[in-house]
């Protein structure tokens, strides 16, 4: 079986055991978290409960497929990711508002790297993020439980002692590409809802 399809499988599974429900997301302005809001060119999906941490998390293929994750208006103390426990020995994903870029993108390498999985940083380069600067990051990762080859793309500001952030990931030779104009175009989109 090849990687992509043994994702699509691995997505079934959780749907058909109800361990998520799934809604749509109507192209057009959507808030997302309550505080975000964002301009969606196309349909999304989103999941309202998963096996994963509680993150506000869109998808077109699928949970296990694609992801486009929103970490909205996280105050200091914060858990990036909260879970009901960590790994033995590994501290929790904490924001603190006074964290530089370089430990906010630490951050999402622990998140992206839990339970084995493979994290190589790509890129950091500074762009504008829900209204003044922020950064974006470019990375690729081995995920763990099924081998697959993955590509990933986030963006982050910190606003107010805030953490502001977006995250897409997907496999490398197809899906990433495939989505990662659409993912681009929520990201720059991202404002703070007023």
């Amino acid at each position: 079986m090849n990687i992509p399809r043994r994702a699509l499988l691995l997505g079934a599974l959780l749907l058909a055991a109800g361990c998520a429900q799934v809604s749509k997301v109507a192209s057009g302005q959507v808030t997302v978290g309550g505080r975000m809001v964002v301009d969606a060119d196309k349909d999304w999906n989103q999941f309202e409960q998963t096996l994963s941490d509680g993150t506000p998390t869109w998808t077109k293929e699928g949970i296990a497929v694609d992801e486009l994750k929103f970490y909205v208006g996280l105050k200091d103390g914060a858990l990036l990711a909260p879970t009901p426990s960590e790994p033995k020995g590994q501290p929790p994903l904490v924001f603190k508002s006074g964290m530089q870029a370089a430990e906010i993108v630490a951050l999402f390498e622990r998140r992206y790297s839990r339970g084995g999985s493979t994290f190589t940083l790509e890129k950091v380069v500074p762009v504008p993020f829900v209204g003044g600067g922020g950064y974006r990051f470019e990375f690729s990762s081995i995920r763990k439980v099924d081998d697959l080859r993955l590509r990933g793309v986030g963006w982050f500001a910190v606003r107010n002692g805030e953490l502001w952030a977006i995250t897409y990931t997907a496999p490398r030779l197809a899906f990433f590409p495939a989505g990662l104009a659409e993912a681009e175009s929520v990201a720059r989109s991202a404002r703070i809802k007023s």
